[in-house]
């Protein structure tokens, strides 16, 4: 391993120096190791194992459907079965008014999708200066190019910037830090209004879309306030700008609904997800969007063609995993039952505020996040350079349990949706 095969987000001398956990069965909330040792998998492997390991249920469709058809292309015309029927289970799960779906391998790639739509949308409308994409401070969204670009985080692009122009970022609903400077409720969510502030200095006619996570993952598991995604909708509604919630880590049930943007309320045009939609058993991503811009597209003739998709779109062998796993979801009762583990383990984790350095710690459903800091009354950080998050990470490790480092200060946990 530390010879040959590089870990993306893992710092290289981590690999080289202590080496990394190579895992070789999985059952239900646990790994095993080649050493033979036991892990509670805290994080659903990552964000994406919904269903637990081991799922008999979605191996016997996945060999089932590759005895009958393993492949069948859905770029060029031809399709599966189980890609169509995949696609039309979705828009019945989805927020009302979400009918066409695009499928993709991944969450990068959904992003890269929708990125293309909106722009290639607002060029039918006769609106083609309108390219730019807003998103959140510490946003992640995907590393492809294009997807990278949308984020908010700076060690995604600066390795290989410039990226793709037209990219905004503005303050995200971060309560415990406010980076506006304000107390909720009295703030009044003023970092929705932000949002309106930006459009009029921009201009409304130069903005494609506003693109946000419900609750943010990578940057800190920020969760915000009931308020802040409604109008975030209502402005953008307003303003002629179409709304994008990135529910690659928050859909399939893992906030206690079966997507979060829908929990708040709320139908985004487009709606991106991933992970929990087989999750994790094989690749697959996807983007959710409105009739109305399908229609966009079909009215403008019949030579129209979305000139954009890859090899593996809607594989049917992967359809049918995401069909089982989905299956699964609803008969065990998932998004109910992360709903009500939610509310124990926001329990549970309120009482770490009895240790020194715990500053907060905030969750919706089964997602959540620890914040460590220096000074409880000041908020003050601990410095980048002691990594206090990573060792943290690797304590745990060493004691059975798989964690995230998100953001340099906190420890981010996303058990499977059957954790007792």
């Amino acid at each position: 391993d530390a010879d040959h095969l590089v870990h993306g987000f893992v710092p290289l001398h981590l690999q080289k120096d202590k080496g990394i956990p190579i895992f070789v069965k999985g059952q239900g909330i646990y790994l095993w190791d080649t050493e033979g040792r036991k892990y509670i998998d805290g994080l659903s492997s990552l964000w994406n194992v919904h269903v637990g390991h081991g799922r008999k249920e979605i191996n016997r469709a996945v060999t089932s459907q590759m005895n009958q058809l393993a492949f069948a292309p859905t770029l060029i015309g031809p399709t599966g079965v189980p890609t169509v029927q995949l696609a039309t289970k979705l828009t019945k799960l989805a927020p009302k008014g979400l009918t066409r779906v695009i499928f993709t391998s991944g969450g990068s790639e959904a992003n890269e999708s929708m990125i293309r739509l909106v722009r290639a949308y607002w060029k039918v409308k006769g609106k083609p200066k309108k390219t730019k994409f807003i998103t959140l401070n510490q946003s992640y969204h995907g590393t492809s190019s294009g997807a990278a670009a949308l984020d908010g985080i700076a060690l995604f692009n600066d390795q290989v910037s410039p990226g793709l122009p037209g990219v905004l970022h503005m303050a995200r609903p971060y309560c415990y830090r406010c980076e506006l400077g304000k107390t909720y409720p009295s703030c009044k969510i003023d970092c929705a209004q932000e949002l309106e502030r930006m459009i009029k200095r921009e201009g409304a006619d130069t903005i494609g879309a506003f693109v946000t996570e419900p609750i943010q993952g990578v940057g800190g598991v920020i969760v915000p306030p009931k308020e802040w995604l409604p109008k975030i909708r209502e402005i953008c509604s307003r303003h002629n700008i179409l709304m994008v919630c990135d529910e690659v880590i928050t859909g399939f049930g893992r906030t206690g609904a079966m997507f979060a943007s829908a929990g708040a309320g709320v139908t985004p045009d487009i709606l991106v997800s991933a992970k929990g939609v087989t999750s994790g058993y094989l690749p697959l991503g996807l983007m959710l969007f409105k009739e109305d811009i399908f229609q966009t597209f079909l009215d403008t003739g019949d030579d129209y063609a979305f000139w954009h998709g890859y090899t593996y779109s809607g594989h049917p062998t992967v359809c049918a995993a995401g069909l089982a796993n989905i299956e699964i979801i609803e008969r065990e009762k998932l998004v109910q039952k992360a709903r009500e583990q939610g509310h124990y383990l926001e329990k549970k984790l309120a009482s770490l505020h009895e240790l020194p350095i715990v500053g907060d710690t905030r969750s919706k459903g089964l997602i959540a996040a620890v914040e460590l800091v220096k000074d409880k009354t000041t908020k003050e950080m601990f410095p980048v350079d002691l990594r206090l998050a990573q060792r943290v990470w690797e304590k745990a490790l060493d004691n059975g349990l798989i964690t995230r480092v998100a953001g340099a200060n906190n420890i981010a946990l996303c058990p499977p949706l059957i954790i007792t």
